[in-house]
């Protein structure tokens, strides 16, 4: 299996809202460009997004929540005495970190990057004015002495560029570090994390290992005075899963922004294989108008081929409002077809 790095190119609306300015005016998230204003989504409203996708169409686990704390000091975190990389494929994508105590923490960084999602065209002031006059009617209607509350939003409709890279090394591979060692009984594992007990059901014992499941397994190695813990998923659960975050990436995510429903559906998209997991087309991706200004070309394409960490071919996808040019010298560089596109990654389809 091989790292993989997309960039795709979207149209979208105001899909990530700011604070609100004056008390009635819901902004968007901006930032400036060499005196330009440009909106943009961020990583953690993607990264939002894209679960939100998978879990509905793939029923991608959500890993389970844990509230300590008292008052102001409350910590939100993930549950890692219920779920981990093995039960749940949200904590192996996206990443987490779990406070044990005295400053000492379980952190994963993500194998799943997102870059923000940044307009391709300048933010020029738009807003509209929204009144709820429905539901104030009706109110009216039933003998309520009630009145509108009239609203401004921040609008921009734009196309906007994102780029994913998928770390395959990290991704289905974990590492803990605990104090005691574990225990084993009864088809259960037990381990301490900090103050709390992290109880593993539905365990066999084998040489050197337990597995847990269908999903994976778990190795122990003594370090010194503590124990390192490495859950590794197996490998037709690893490929099932890059396989499901690049085909909702493909298809598109489902959005919503306050309340109004959004596309997040490539019109263009290029993608490959890569022997580091870093983002090497984004730089180089921008769009500009054809003749007659209907049509939209993508430059950016040539210097896409230059880079030495490609580890295989291309796979490029147009639209109707959206092309490119390939030049001749690279077209057999390029593929088409979704399955060819996995199998050069490594990841066929079973």
């Amino acid at each position: 299996m091989k790292s993989i790095t997309l960039t795709m190119i979207f149209e979208g609306s105001a899909l990530n809202r700011d604070e609100k300015i004056g008390g009635n005016i819901l902004s968007i998230k901006k930032l400036e460009v060499d005196g330009k204003t440009f909106s943009f989504l961020g990583k953690t409203a993607i990264r939002y997004y894209l679960f939100t996708t998978l879990y509905q169409v793939f029923c991608w686990k959500p890993a389970e929540i844990l509230v300590s704390g008292q008052g102001d000091k409350k910590v939100v975190q993930f549950d890692l005495t219920k779920d981990d990389i093995l039960t749940s494929e949200e904590l192996d994508a996206f990443g987490y970190m779990y406070t044990i105590k005295e400053g000492r923490s379980i952190a994963r960084k993500a194998p799943v990057g997102i870059t923000k999602a940044v307009s391709l065209t300048e933010w020029n002031g738009d807003m509209a004015f929204y009144c709820n006059h429905d539901l104030v009617s009706r109110a009216v209607r039933q003998g309520e002495n009630v009145f509108s509350n009239p609203f401004s939003k921040e609008e921009h409709l734009s196309f906007y560029k994102v780029s994913f890279t998928i770390d395959a090394e990290r991704l289905g591979r974990d590492e803990w570090i605990v104090e005691d060692e574990l225990e084993y009984e009864a088809g259960k594992l037990e381990m301490k994390i900090g103050d709390r007990v992290k109880r593993i059901k539905n365990v066999e014992i084998g040489e050197n290992e337990f597995k847990v499941g269908e999903k994976g397994v778990i190795r122990i190695e003594r370090i010194g005075s503590r124990y390192r813990v490495i859950f590794e998923v197996f490998e037709a659960e690893k490929k099932r899963r890059i396989r499901e975050l690049l085909t909702a990436i493909k298809n598109g995510l489902y959005a919503q922004s306050s309340g109004e429903a959004n596309t997040i559906v490539p019109l263009f998209m290029i993608a490959a294989p890569v022997k580091v997991p870093s983002p090497i087309f984004h730089p180089f991706i921008q769009l500009e108008r054809m003749e007659k200004g209907k049509i939209l070309k993508v430059l950016g394409i040539s210097d896409c081929f230059k880079n030495s960490w490609l580890d295989g071919k291309l796979f490029i996808m147009e639209s109707e409002r959206i092309r490119c040019e390939i030049k001749e010298e690279d077209r057999e560089k390029v593929i088409d077809d979704w399955e060819e596109f996995l199998r050069e990654c490594g990841i066929e389809s079973s």
